[in-house]
């Protein structure tokens, strides 16, 4: 007989747990609570504009802040710090030594003789330090703090620690990095800043301009006033896309098609006065113009990427001395302490009003609404196009590839901070007309990003005038600059020129000898 199957059971229920299976029962642990007296850890939110890789304030050249124990293990490692840091960085690099790294150096005696050799190199850049203390962690925490433009070289765990918790207007910038390269070097200058070119802020407009040199023809004070500021801005700017290719200015072909030019345009002398000092201006005979066209010229203009000039400006100025700190100024009398030291008992002498509206005692300031669209598509010359309604349209391509700013609207008074869905489509509809698509594409706008900011405008123009300010210690001094409107970037080293050149005149700053 063969074996007997077994009887296959139906029916059957699976095995559960049951109600009151221990393995159910709720945790009684005791949850740990937190002490009384114990403070709530809080790690801040980093803006992904601070990462390596979207960071525009590191670019090239990369000053490399080196410790101690970088410079220790570069020599057991028989590696050339200039060497490998340009391997790893692909650009030219400054190994960058601070007086806490060669005091500790010093301090650890015979035995780090020949890091101490090397760490005073004559080829490495040297910054200052003004704290008490050797103590070089924190004096590399603290500088990479306030001064978000240096790349740190450590072996040091506990310092990269440190490092990872750290986050990394025009006219005010140009004016601190002008006056820190004409004064003499004991002058001690402190960039104080609600927003800086890291922060994204709507009444904050210098980072989103569309900036570009455009001369603009005029017979009123102001006119000729901010002419002779904007022809040095002019010669400046074309110097630096010359020497410093990284600074985000570039030289740009221009054109101008205007259907309702205004009198100053039709006035040849108006005209030459206006456009004389730029390079290659032609007016354009008629039948280089479009039908509905009545005046058109052609020049070779500057573009700015302005986001990547502020933070290569503000590189500049830390690197030549200044300091930067990030403060909202109620009053301009609070600056005057602010950036005093009391340990050192040294008063602050002057202070240079830039804050655009002029920190709201000005009645004459007010703000101009802006609203532009940053695009995608690239374009190779700068088109400014006035309608027949007389509107302007405008296309401004950013160096470095930082897309082209198409625009805009000026709207006085204005303090809607939304972008208009309706001007959006009426600024592309109208630049759709006359913009240079690339072949082959569907002549349509790859919109990144809607722009509206408020520019800081004042009746008359700017104010540039030295103010005097009675105090109980003594006398304060104010510079005033603020009040540039839609011209910020136009006018922007005229601007700083004609401050020192006020302040050289009051005796309020001592001009570094010319060797």
């Amino acid at each position: 007989m063969g074996v007997q199957k077994k009887t296959r059971k139906f029916a059957q229920m699976k095995r559960t747990i049951k109600a009151r299976d221990e393995r159910l029962k709720p945790d009684n642990k005791k949850q740990e609570k937190p002490k009384e007296n114990e403070l709530t850890r809080h790690i801040p939110v980093a803006p992904s504009n601070m990462f390596f890789a979207a960071n525009t304030a590191l670019g090239p050249p990369y000053h490399v802040l080196v410790d101690t124990n970088f410079v220790s293990h570069a020599i057991r490692a028989k590696q050339d710090l200039l060497t490998s840091m340009m391997d790893l960085l692909y650009a030219k690099c400054i190994p960058t030594f601070s007086d806490c790294t060669i005091a500790e150096l010093e301090k650890l005696g015979e035995k780090y003789r020949l890091a101490l050799r090397t760490a005073k190199d004559p080829r490495w850049a040297r910054v200052k330090c003004s704290h008490k203390g050797t103590y070089a962690d924190d004096c590399i925490v603290d500088r990479v703090s306030k001064h978000r433009i240096y790349i740190v070289a450590t072996n040091d765990k506990d310092l990269c620690r440190r490092l990872r918790k750290i986050p990394a207007g025009v006219l005010g910038l140009s004016t601190a990095l002008y006056l820190r390269s004409q004064s003499h070097t004991d002058t001690k200058i402190l960039l104080l800043a609600r927003d800086l070119p890291h922060t994204t802020s709507l009444n904050y407009t210098s980072p989103w301009a569309g900036a570009h040199y455009r001369p603009v023809p005029g017979t009123t004070p102001q006119h000729h006033r901010e002419a002779l500021q904007a022809r040095r801005t002019y010669t400046h700017l074309k110097a630096l896309a010359a020497a410093q290719p990284g600074a985000g200015v570039a030289r740009c072909p221009a054109v101008e098609h205007l259907e309702q030019p205004p009198p100053e345009y039709l006035d040849p002398e108006s005209v030459q006065a206006a456009y004389a000092h730029v390079d290659g201006f032609r007016r354009l005979p008629g039948h280089e113009l479009p039908a509905e066209v009545r005046w058109g010229a052609e020049y070779e203009t500057v573009v700015v990427n302005s986001p990547v000039y502020c933070q290569w400006m503000l590189r500049e100025f830390v690197l030549r001395g200044g300091e930067v700190r990030e403060y909202t100024v109620g009053d301009v009398r609070e600056a005057f302490f602010v950036g005093a030291e009391r340990k050192r008992k040294r008063r602050v002498r002057t202070v240079v009003n830039c804050s655009g509206l002029g920190l709201g005692g000005d009645e004459r300031a007010f703000i101009i609404r802006g609203q532009t669209c940053l695009v995608r598509n690239p374009c190779a010359v700068t088109m400014t196009r006035q309608n027949s309604d007389g509107s302007w349209s405008f296309c401004i391509p950013r160096p470095l590839g930082g897309g082209t700013i198409i625009g805009g609207t000026k709207q006085p008074h204005d303090w809607d901070p939304y972008p208009s869905p309706e001007t959006r489509a009426r600024i592309l509809a109208n630049a759709a007309k006359w913009f240079f698509f690339a072949e082959g594409s569907e002549r349509k706008f790859d919109v990144i990003q809607d722009i509206v900011g408020r520019r800081p405008a004042r009746e008359g123009g700017m104010r540039i005038e030295v103010e005097r300010l009675e105090a109980g210690d003594g006398q304060r001094t104010v510079v005033h600059a603020y009040g540039a409107g839609g011209r910020g970037f136009e006018i922007s080293w005229g601007v700083a020129e004609d401050v020192f050149k006020l302040m050289a005149e009051h005796g309020l700053v001592q001009q570094k000898a010319l060797l």
